[in-house]
């Protein structure tokens, strides 16, 4: 991983945290939240969504901050889009949309 992360450079490693929100809690955040292959997705540039190569993790354990990290390939382009959204039903956690526009 590069470092620093901010601001986001183009075509370089990048790290994030995020928390995601209890859907059966709204307004409080998920502690420890379950994550599955497939929960959390990449679009570059407007483009279709894909897996990201590394599943998101929850740092430090049981806690309520999710740590997404995403590759140099991930990262190349100027708007980088990360869905995440629980696929199991009823879902565990809210779904969130984040968006990273990168600089060169």
């Amino acid at each position: 991983m590069a470092a620093p992360w901010n601001p986001p450079v183009r075509a370089e490693d990048f790290r994030t945290f995020v928390a995601l929100e209890d859907y059966a809690n709204p307004g409080t955040f998920k502690a420890a939240p379950t994550i599955a292959a497939g929960d959390f997705m990449v679009s570059k540039d407007g483009g279709s969504f894909a897996n990201l190569t590394t599943l998101p993790s929850v740092a430090p354990s049981a806690q309520e901050m999710v740590q997404i990290d995403l590759s140099g390939t991930e990262m190349t382009a100027d708007v980088v889009v990360i869905r995440c959204k629980d696929q199991t039903a009823p879902p565990e956690w809210a779904p969130l949309i984040l968006t990273i526009n990168t600089t060169a």
